[in-house]
């Protein structure tokens, strides 16, 4: 799929989407409460399909009504299953992390880019613990043969948060006492999230120095209705979009929301023209003057960090590159090649990406089946004389497919509409 978008404006008002992240971790949680619990908001993405599926494999019985999911969960996890997740590299290490923990053998597999990424951590772990982890030099496809016998973990975080996440919410089922120790923890604020659902789910986890969580024995998942937020990772584009002088109102974000890519807001409110209120923000355009940002703990800002840096005098300074040479592509590769075709100057030293200001021009880009270089491509091209061609477009479908429709209709009231073809 090629989409062509022309130079213009953006203006109107915006509901962003459900949190993929937040709704995967609410369709889990929900499969593991013995009864029926309600999830809204659920978003249509093509992550939360693939969980919606893999949580019938554990079987649960799902009950689709437009955004809301009921959700009949089970009194035991299964000692058997097959699971695809599809793209979703959070529902594949999610669920690996419930596994490893559980009596039982199972089979995870995936497609697409998802089996060109490395997961050797599971594997690792599973020899440190004695659980039987086979998988092709720590590619899908994955067998595990779970079950974890002790009281106390000790993993290294600084790959990967989601498969911390998916023991999280694994080790209650075991219904003991057990602390987990997570070294050189990254993406601190994910884990936060998956504490967050797991406590509106009736499990409680006391965390302590930052690092140290604690599962008591009578930590049981409960019933609930758990209405999925608003995705700071999809709502980083629009801002970035109006921090380059469109003007965009975003609904349905939470201000005080644990999601990780909140932190964009720290580039823009030192700032006047930033307004927020219940359930809506809007933020004026923002002087074009480079900018230090540290992106380790929310790497998937990246993209659209580096969108609004092409256009800021100076140099900006975005940090932890070493978070993206695991996503759905080499981001840091693609991100580097694909500006360069339109003339961006980015270099990497010191696990830092440099972006410079540069004299930038149209050309064809290619998304590498990413969405959100897709998306932050997108808002590149509408701020371009000629605006930009992109090829593999459809990879917004991961997290976001209705992001063309979306753009499509801000582009209504100013400038000419984005042609696609």
């Amino acid at each position: 799929m090629i989409k062509k978008i022309q130079p213009c404006l953006l203006s109107g008002e915006l509901i962003v989407p459900a949190s993929k992240s937040d709704a995967q971790r609410a369709i889990l949680a929900a499969s593991l409460c013995e009864g029926r619990s309600e999830v809204y908001n659920v978003g249509s993405s093509d992550d939360v399909r693939v969980m919606l599926d893999c949580v019938k494999e554990i079987g649960a019985t799902v009950l689709e009504n437009e955004n809301t999911v009921s959700i009949i969960g089970v009194a035991n996890f299964p000692k058997k299953a097959s699971f695809n997740c599809g793209e979703s590299g959070l529902a594949f290490r999610l669920i690996a992390g419930v596994c490893c923990v559980n009596d039982g053998v199972y089979q995870l597999n995936g497609s697409g880019s998802l089996l060109q990424r490395k997961h050797s951590f599971i594997d690792e772990f599973g020899i440190e613990y004695g659980i039987k982890v086979q998988s092709e030099n720590g590619k899908l496809p994955y067998v595990i043969h779970g079950g974890f016998r002790g009281k106390t973990i000790a993993i290294d975080g600084s790959q990967t948060s989601q498969f911390l996440s998916g023991l999280l919410m694994g080790l209650p089922l075991l219904n003991r006492d057990i602390e987990l120790l997570a070294r050189n923890l990254k993406s601190a604020p994910y884990v936060e999230m998956t504490i967050a659902t797991l406590t509106k789910y009736g499990v409680v986890i006391e965390v302590d120095q930052e690092d140290v969580f604690k599962i008591e024995a009578n930590s049981i998942y409960q019933l609930t209705k758990y209405t999925v937020e608003g995705d700071w990772s999809a709502a980083s584009y629009w801002l970035i979009a109006a921090a380059l002088g469109s003007e965009i109102t975003l609904k349905g974000l939470n201000i005080d929301s644990l999601q990780a890519d909140r932190r964009l807001l720290d580039l823009f409110s030192d700032f006047d023209n930033f307004y927020k209120k219940e359930g809506q923000l809007t933020i004026g355009k923002r002087p074009l003057i480079s900018f230090d940002f540290d992106a380790t703990h929310c790497p998937d800002l990246f993209p659209a960090l580096v969108s609004y840096a092409v256009f800021c005098e100076g140099v900006s300074r975005i940090k932890g590159v070493h978070r993206l040479l695991n996503k759905e592509s080499n981001r840091i590769e693609t991100l580097l090649s694909e500006f360069a075709k339109i003339g961006a100057e980015l270099y990497v030293r010191n696990d830092t990406l440099f972006v410079c200001k540069s004299e930038l021009y149209s050309n064809s880009v290619h998304s590498f089946g990413d969405h959100r270089i897709a998306m932050c491509l997108a808002i590149v091209g509408i701020n371009l004389n000629e605006g930009i061609s992109i090829s593999d477009a459809g990879a917004v479908a991961k997290s976001y497919p209705e992001f063309w429709a979306d753009l499509i209709e801000l582009s209504k009231k100013k400038g000419p509409k984005p042609h696609f073809q």
